[in-house]
């Protein structure tokens, strides 16, 4: 247990100490949410010293298996969002293509402030471990809420000051979760899908904005709006994909680190 109680005491401590003391916006949004994969980098070595901190580091920043799922967590919000605008009758052939959407595709500075910040730690470390207890399914619900309860020291006074809101919230955190279990384990455990997908999923409304400059606003998705339509599109997903979503790992089929040096992704059982 000494490496989940670490990774929950910096992932936690840290960030959660600094949001509820510290009143500063840019350490709030640059430095805090960084604790999140320092944790899991310390978990893996409060588990296996070195040599477990240097396969994580081995699986997690993997490139070549992964690239095909990096650009599926890149379109794929975007294309969730576009289904979005679709069922509230916007029209999608006049879109125009803009320095403007260019530009929102490459905000450079959301793939630090939480993919880059983040995923180490919450699918890096955490979904990896409980894969080892539980499917898939219930891994990324599990690692869903946690991720949400995570936010709640910052966003405390405006996401989830109502019940409605938090929930929203967490319906629209699930959903990515949902997802990425499925790239980055496809990717081999590699941890860039789910950079790729947090990226994308933070900066989408803006370039759905630049290619939509004309639809209100408030129709865009993004946060709470069409939260329940991202839940129920990831929902439909694991239901086609159900042999991999609730197919549990054979008992003793995937060792952590400390154990055989080994995060080579292994067959879910009943499956190809």
């Amino acid at each position: 247990m000494i490496g989940i109680a670490t990774f929950f005491l910096i992932a936690f401590g840290i960030p959660w100490a600094g949001w509820l003391l510290v009143r500063d916006e840019n350490m709030s949004l640059w430095l805090f949410p960084l604790f999140a994969s320092i944790a899991g980098f310390s978990a893996a070595y409060a588990e296996g010293g070195k040599e477990g901190l240097k396969v994580f580091s081995r699986r997690v920043f993997a490139i070549a298996p992964s690239v095909p799922y990096v650009l599926a967590g890149v379109a794929l919000p975007l294309l969730l969002g576009l289904s979005y605008l679709l069922t509230k009758g916007v029209p999608l052939f006049s879109m125009p293509w803009s320095p403007a959407a260019v530009l929102a595709l490459s905000l450079g500075a959301a793939l630090v402030t939480g993919p880059i910040a983040e995923e180490f730690g919450w699918r890096g470390y955490l979904q990896h471990r409980l894969l080892n207890r539980f499917a898939p399914f219930w891994t990324a619900l599990i690692v869903g809420a946690i991720w949400w309860v995570w936010h709640f020291a910052l966003y405390r006074a405006s996401v989830f000051a109502s019940p409605v809101s938090a929930f929203n919230f967490f319906a629209y955190l699930v959903t990515w979760s949902l997802f990425m279990v499925f790239l980055v384990e496809s990717g081999g455990g590699s941890v860039w899908p789910a950079v790729a997908l947090h990226w994308a999923a933070n900066t989408h409304p803006s370039v759905l904005q630049s290619l939509q400059p004309y639809v209100d606003g408030g129709i865009l998705p993004g946060g709470s709006k069409g939260s329940l339509f991202y839940l129920g599109a990831a929902c439909a997903f694991a239901a086609i994909n159900h042999r991999f979503f609730f197919a549990k790992r054979a008992s003793g089929s995937v060792s952590h680190a400390t154990a055989d040096n080994s995060f080579k992704p292994k067959p879910l059982r009943g499956s190809a």
